[in-house]
């Protein structure tokens, strides 16, 4: 049952009750004191009645609102994982090292998945939110699994998500393990492909990619997919790699469009 029919359901049953009551108070200005004392009992079951169900629509109310509450959080600490995943294998690699570190300050913003793109050029999702007005264009859009796409268009309403499947669709990442930059691509069917990387890298299925940070678009350590199949041929220059998306693309519900909202360096 979706929320306006169970509303519709609650309500009827309330302004039922609410009429009955108000029949029952009228009757017990009668002189019949045997019609009043049952009128009573029954009008005190009924306002009993009336309460459980005003009490069960504000805890369904109050569910919704903390079950939305909990996905954000949950994608939040997602996110915060795959970082803690990348930096532990970048502060192996550079423990003896001080470097620069760069932080940015994110914004997750609920939108539900409301239909396929109608835009016929953009493979992806059409998508609405409460908070519609601060979703911008080229905004990355995750769930807690890994990377979703991008918004490419906004309107008063919606907003059209293209996801990694687009073929326009490309994204820098790096292989967790050996640090390697590549570009991730859709493989023309339901996968995707990692390209740009030299026969003289190592790479292994089951090695897992993350956004790289190198793009204004996406923020660093989203996890994009793994690595499922390697080709190597010595008349190429680069590795033909397949990778499986961490996002399963077809029972997405709800996604969470990613808002800059300040930035500091140091």
């Amino acid at each position: 049952m979706n929320i306006l029919t169970h509303f519709v359901s609650r309500f009827r049953d309330v302004i039922l009750l609410t009429f009955y009551i108000l029949i029952s108070f009228v009757l017990m200005l009668s002189s019949d004191s045997a019609i009043v004392e049952g009128l009573r009992s029954s009008t005190l079951f009924s306002i009993g009645i009336l309460q459980d169900n005003i009490h069960s629509l504000d805890d369904y109310l109050n569910l919704k609102s903390e079950n939305e509450r909990l996905r954000s959080q949950n994608t939040r600490l997602a996110y915060e994982n795959f970082q803690l995943q990348d930096a532990l294998i970048e502060n192996i690699r550079l423990r003896k090292l001080l470097g620069f570190k760069y932080r940015a300050d994110l914004e997750y913003i609920p939108a539900k998945v409301i239909g396929s793109s109608p835009q016929s050029f953009v493979t992806g999702f059409l998508v609405a939110s409460k908070a519609n007005n601060r979703i911008q264009k080229n905004s990355a859009v995750m769930v807690s699994s890994g990377l979703v796409g991008k918004i490419v268009k906004r309107s008063a309403g919606y907003a059209i998500c293209q996801n990694l499947l687009d073929p326009n669709s490309r994204v820098s990442v790096r292989i967790q393990r050996n640090r390697e930059l590549g570009f991730v691509v859709w493989d023309g069917g339901s996968g995707l492909l990692l390209e740009n990387v030299p026969n003289t890298v190592k790479v292994k299925a089951g090695d897992v990619l993350f956004t790289s940070g190198m793009s204004k678009i996406y923020p660093a350590n989203i996890k994009v997919g793994y690595v499922t199949g390697v080709q190597t041929k010595n008349e190429q220059l680069f590795q033909v790699i397949k990778v499986k998306p961490a996002v399963n693309f077809n029972n997405l519900e709800e996604v969470f469009i990613i808002r800059k909202t300040g930035e500091n360096e140091s």
